[in-house]
């Protein structure tokens, strides 16, 4: 299920923030129906849990899941010295400091 690259890196994001599909693909410069597609699929597979605040909603690690377990030990082995890492823990650095409070985002149903 989180073979994906893009998936792991979705992991080893959400593994630091709770992070709306918006932010994702910002971060990932991946569009924002891709980012969407693997959220849903990691949602699905209980490796994140959905943050269903108004007017968004963002996404987190299911530590507390079955697979809690399995989803920190996946990030656990990320190669943190890993270049698309370091650059994604950058972009997300950017983004939470510019990240305007109330912004609607897309919507993962």
């Amino acid at each position: 299920m989180a073979a994906h690259p893009d998936r792991l890196r979705i992991l080893g994001l959400c593994a630091h923030a709770d992070l709306t599909v918006c932010e994702l693909a910002e971060i990932l410069g991946v569009c924002r129906e891709r980012v969407a597609r693997h959220v849903r699929l990691l949602a699905r597979a209980d490796f994140l849990c959905c943050n269903e605040q108004p007017p968004w909603r963002s996404y987190h690690l299911n530590a507390g899941s079955n697979d809690g377990g399995l989803v920190q030990l996946l990030v656990d082995l990320l190669p943190h010295r890993d270049g698309y890492h370091k650059q994604d823990l950058q972009r997300l650095e950017a983004v939470r400091d510019t990240r305007p409070k109330g912004t609607a985002c897309l919507i993962v149903k």
